[in-house]
């Protein structure tokens, strides 16, 4: 054989090795973009669980008795210290509650990047299509800070997660939601219904399922950004399921006026 076509054979043989690399490199990267997402929808599901509750700041473990319950460490893609959470959903025939405390270090009402403090953002993916930031879908805003409680929508611009209040979209505020310190934990409460009738909110009926994700916005206590963490995780398509409850609970006096503690 001549060093010509020995040229040629190792040309080739490089080739199909590169090719094989190639191959294999994209493999792993599928694999592991999957086995992350996959992971994020792990015991992710919630109801139906049915009941109600007096909105004050304090997430009481026998009045959310009835809700359906995890608690998980939020994932910190920041690599800071990941915070503990509890989550609580429940439904009555009129409204979607939902309760959370969270192991923060400290209760900010204001940040000089988070004008509300912590906030605790709650994308829906009201379609149950698997992938979040859809144009109108709700978001939910629950602060420490003043107002308390946000309705709000995917507005898609400037970047595909901008949101805004329903009322600036031409909609309704709908629900209501406080928060406050008690003990070492922040505690956040809210209620929106679950039909309202809006455009720019979801209409929900038992057995329905809607994915949601929440995002926990942390103010420092010297008004610096802190991390944003998630449950059950930070991509687009990191959704927790939610099974709407067939409950019979009408509502009546489920919120108290909000008393700083």
């Amino acid at each position: 054989m001549g060093i010509r076509m020995w040229k040629i054979h190792l040309i080739r043989l490089f080739i199909c090795a590169l090719a094989i690399l190639i191959g294999y490199i994209a493999f792993i990267s599928i694999l592991d973009y999957l086995s992350k997402d996959a992971s994020a929808h792990t015991d992710a599901g919630f109801g139906p669980a049915c009941g109600r509750a007096t909105l004050d700041g304090n997430v009481d473990p026998e009045e959310w008795g009835g809700a359906s319950t995890q608690t998980f460490p939020m994932d910190s893609p920041s690599g800071k210290e990941p915070f503990t959470a509890t989550l609580y959903i429940m439904n009555s025939g009129n409204n979607l509650y939902m309760g959370i405390t969270i192991n923060d270090d400290e209760f900010t009402p204001v940040g000089t990047w988070l004008p509300q403090g912590d906030v605790f953002r709650i994308d829906f993916d009201n379609d149950h299509s698997g992938a979040l930031f859809t144009i109108q879908d709700d978001v939910l805003d629950i602060s420490a800070g003043l107002p308390q409680f946000q309705d709000g929508f995917i507005k898609g611009s400037p970047v595909p997660s901008s949101s805004g209040p329903d009322v600036e979209g031409g909609g309704t505020s709908d629900g209501f939601g406080v928060a406050s310190r008690v003990g070492d934990l922040n505690h956040f409460e809210l209620r929106h219904p679950l039909c309202s009738g809006d455009s720019l909110d979801f209409c929900l009926h038992p057995t329905d399922i809607v994915g949601f994700r929440l995002e926990y916005l942390d103010a420092e206590a010297n008004g610096q950004f802190g991390s944003s963490q998630f449950f059950p995780g930070h991509y687009e398509t990191s959704i927790a399921d939610l099974v709407i409850g067939n409950c019979p609970l009408a509502d009546w006096f489920v919120h108290l006026p909000f008393i700083q503690k």
